[in-house]
């Protein structure tokens, strides 16, 4: 075997030490690799090393707040030249399983144009809440912001969290953690969303404006159904799944549209082995007229593509897809709570959801005397809008 170790730039704090990397065949080999001084390793890579899936899936059942994109389906097809600045942060914690391979964080990341910033995001569309440990979980991402602040990772100062739970675990412990290392931090980008959890009730939650707008499409929708027999069904295994992919393609109006679809698509095919992904169908005729691709993870279910034929777009068929979703997911064991990824909704079928939800974007400054980079980064956030032009800030 070979070690190798990359240009790593000046010499390391002496509670952040670069590590040699071992090329051993079969094995990804990491961009950076640093000893954290709690005898763990933090490594970025550019693809994602297939050989802690087990590590992976292990991190994605203990995390203390669940996210589906940010499994190894969703990062395998980010990695490669098609996504050439996504890049894989992870932490090792050997103090748990030495030598076992225990994850304690992961998080895909990219650099924002003009080298302002860190992104923490994965899956286009989805939700970005890295994973993190519910062992030890605030010492895990003091560990985190030390290494990537650290000069040999040689990354900008400031870091956004795009889109985030306003109470999720992850959002509190990041902010408790900034505020007891002292990091400047601002949140961002405020809106309202809905999840879908118990019982709905179809006359709360719609203003006099909403019922007009529902009563619109409800008429919509009458008229195409006089056009065909309209159905819907629920593709959740890997056969029924790879059929459905191939009639999804055609609701790809655009050479734009088709390659992004054809991106989701290894993806998709991966979770389905998995029983981790439905894709919700509406036909008219026996023709796919829109689709909704679901992934769940821990009874988490998330709709994270919504995508209508292009002749359909003025006839609601999204709003009637979510409803049947809505129908659906309720009676599903597997599920406990649906939410809308932050760039899919908002729609208007989510109003009959009863759990009202709070968004927004957390950023961190990284390093001390960043706070004017810091809230030049958080201005461009603040319109929710400019992050996921769907929504509205409230």
């Amino acid at each position: 075997m070979s070690i190798i170790r990359k240009d790593l730039g000046p010499r390391p704090p002496a509670r952040l030490k670069s590590k040699l990397s071992v090329v051993r065949p079969g094995k990804t080999v990491p961009d950076l690799r640093l000893e954290l001084r709690s005898g763990g390793e933090f490594s970025i890579f550019s693809d994602a090393p297939g050989e802690l899936e087990p590590a992976m899936e292990r991190l994605g059942d203990q995390a203390v707040e669940p996210n589906p994109f940010q499994t190894l389906p969703f990062l395998t097809g980010l990695s490669g030249q098609a996504h050439a600045h996504t890049r894989l942060a992870l932490i090792e914690d050997s103090a748990v399983a030495a030598g076992a391979g225990h994850l304690a964080a992961l998080m895909g990341f990219s650099v924002a144009s003009g080298n302002s910033h860190l992104v923490a995001s994965t899956a286009p569309g989805g939700y970005h809440a890295p994973l993190i440990s519910r062992h030890r979980p605030m010492a895990t991402l003091d560990q985190l912001f030390e290494a990537l602040a650290g000069s040999l990772a040689n990354l900008p100062g400031v870091i956004a969290f795009p889109g985030l739970l306003a109470d999720g675990a992850f959002m509190r412990s990041a902010r408790a953690v900034a505020a007891a290392r002292g990091l400047a931090f601002r949140v961002a980008g405020a809106w309202r969303g809905h999840a879908l959890s118990g019982r709905i009730d179809p006359t709360s939650g719609l203003s006099h404006a909403d019922r007009e707008a529902w009563q619109a499409n409800l008429e919509k929708w009458e008229n195409l159904q006089k056009k065909g027999r309209i159905t819907y069904h629920v593709a959740r295994n890997p056969a029924e799944i790879s059929a459905a992919l191939e009639e999804l393609s055609l609701l790809c109006d655009t050479d734009e549209h088709t390659s992004r679809c054809a991106a989701y698509f290894p993806a998709v095919r991966l979770l389905s082995e998995r029983d981790r992904i439905r894709l919700h169908a509406l036909y008219l005729d026996g023709q796919m007229i829109a689709a909704a691709l679901q992934p769940l993870h821990r009874s988490e279910a998330w709709v994270w593509q919504v995508m209508v034929r292009p002749d359909m777009s003025d006839k609601a068929i999204d709003e009637q897809l979510i409803m049947r979703l809505t129908q659906w997911n309720l009676r599903d064991a597997n599920i406990a709570v649906t939410r809308v990824a932050p760039a899919a909704g908002p729609f208007l079928a989510e109003r009959f959801w009863p759990v009202d939800e709070g968004y927004a974007s957390l950023l961190v400054a990284l390093r001390p005397g960043m706070e004017r980079a810091l809230d030049s980064v958080a201005a461009t956030y603040e319109d929710a809008g400019a992050q996921y032009p769907s929504h509205q800030t409230e």
